[in-house]
């Protein structure tokens, strides 16, 4: 239907090239509008319709990868992927516990040793060798070789942002804090950000915006804006309050109370004049 109706617009307007993709965004928010019509339609209906358009819109090249979607850097506190290993091994007396964690999307790892191993129980020194990280293939070596006491971390920063990353470190602590010591492998990750040179950027961030405030009146504006620029000669209809009005209009009407009755009837009389 959504593709019939592009077509029919692209054929009955002289549109430029340029336009294809406002017309894909028009027909992304006719078919939003439409489920918004129907009155099951949930805030969660909502979010899902344009969730799985913006990663249409995106263009996923069916890895996980989008071809309109960078990696980047946050510039304050990112995602960061944790995982942890209570060490078992005896300093000097065993042969180090080996672990192993892996990540994606990362710009750095840091070796931490909490302040706490669980809600209830503090932490305790480990003593942390070599650690080894292999980034989308490219392996290198580093070695702490120190005591590393609780709340305390050392990082080590990629030369990039990795798609996928693997991180073996070796770990030990002393006889009488086996099994009461915890240490984190903790992948620094990127954030996601639209391409602005996608052609369908300008849907992406509509939908964004409606995702965020979902409503009548921000749908409604949000193609009012878009059929003025592709159709100056015509006129928008705000179907959608429209509707809503008349809604509310007919569940005023049907209330017991006059004056609910009255507001009703003043209602009703004030949409349908919005449509002549």
């Amino acid at each position: 239907m959504k593709r019939a109706l592009v077509l029919f617009l692209f054929l009955a307007f002289p549109l430029a090239a340029d336009d294809c993709a406002e017309l894909t965004h028009l027909g992304a928010l006719y078919e939003l509008r439409a489920l918004m019509m129907k009155t099951y339609t949930s805030s969660y209906d909502i979010n899902r319709f344009v969730d799985r358009k913006v990663d249409d819109l995106r263009e996923p090249l069916g890895d996980g990868d989008y071809r309109w979607v960078r990696w980047v850097r946050p510039s304050g506190d990112g995602p960061v992927d944790k995982e942890g290993h209570t060490v078992l091994a005896v300093h000097e007396r065993e042969t180090p516990d080996v672990f192993e964690a892996t990540g994606t999307r990362v710009f750095s790892v840091r070796i931490a040793v909490p302040r706490k191993r669980s809600l209830l129980k503090d932490n305790k020194p480990i003593y942390v060798g070599d650690v080894t990280i292999t980034a989308d293939g490219e392996q290198k070596e580093h070695t702490i070789g120190r005591w590393m006491n609780p709340d305390t971390s050392q990082t080590f920063d990629l030369s990039g942002i990795a798609r996928r990353v693997a991180v073996r470190i070796e770990a030990a602590t002393s006889s009488r804090n086996r099994r009461e010591a915890l240490v984190e492998v903790q992948m620094l990750q990127a954030l996601t950000e639209d391409d602005p040179a996608n052609p369908n950027y300008g849907a992406i961030r509509s939908l964004k915006r409606i995702r965020e405030e979902a409503g009548s009146t921000v749908v409604d504006a949000e193609i009012a804006s878009l059929e003025r620029h592709l159709f100056p000669a015509g006129e928008s209809i705000p179907i959608l309050t429209l509707i809503a009005d008349l809604r509310r209009a007919d569940q005023l009407i049907r209330s017991e109370k006059v004056e609910d009755q009255d507001k009703g009837n003043r209602l009703l009389k004030e949409t349908f004049a919005r449509l002549r």
